[in-house]
């Protein structure tokens, strides 16, 4: 079938990340993996969503302590981080982690072989992403190390 492909890397994020992990925080994990770097108000543009989604859905996809009867407890899924933006220190820039680094490439893996059976050019998960978002012109390789 034409989307076996794209439900085979839904089914893998599901079982690898969390069961119930939400569709908008993938859609964003792929938009950063695509644009490592990009500033949060950009993905607010890209997303089309509120200040307070992005935030909160970029919360749950980094690591967070939350401190509960006077002890640190880890939170999140540890696949994003966030850094001061290089041209504007207000700005928060998001950034995947070794963690969010290792899952796309197991990702890519998962999805080798199955462009052609989605009418897709044979080369990968980047270019992939790319077609399916729409903006050629964001592509990174997948060996794109933000620092």
């Amino acid at each position: 079938m034409k989307f076996d492909g794209l439900l085979k890397a839904l089914e893998f994020v599901r079982n690898r990340v969390h069961r119930e992990l939400p569709l908008q925080q993938l859609h964003l994990f792929l938009i950063v993996a695509r644009q490592q770097g990009i500033t949060m108000p950009e993905l607010m543009a890209v997303l089309d969503m509120p200040q307070g989604t992005v935030s909160r859905n970029v919360k749950a996809l980094s690591h967070y302590l939350k401190w509960q009867n006077g002890i640190a407890v880890p939170h999140g899924r540890g696949l994003l981080r966030t850094l001061p933006s290089a041209d504007n220190r207000h700005v928060l820039a998001v950034y995947l982690t070794g963690r969010g680094e290792a899952l796309l490439e197991e990702l890519a893996r998962c999805l080798e072989g199955s462009d052609e059976e989605a009418g897709l050019p044979s080369s990968g998960f980047c270019r992939w992403s790319t077609v399916m978002a729409g903006n050629r012109e964001h592509a990174r390789p997948l060996s794109h190390r933000a620092w």
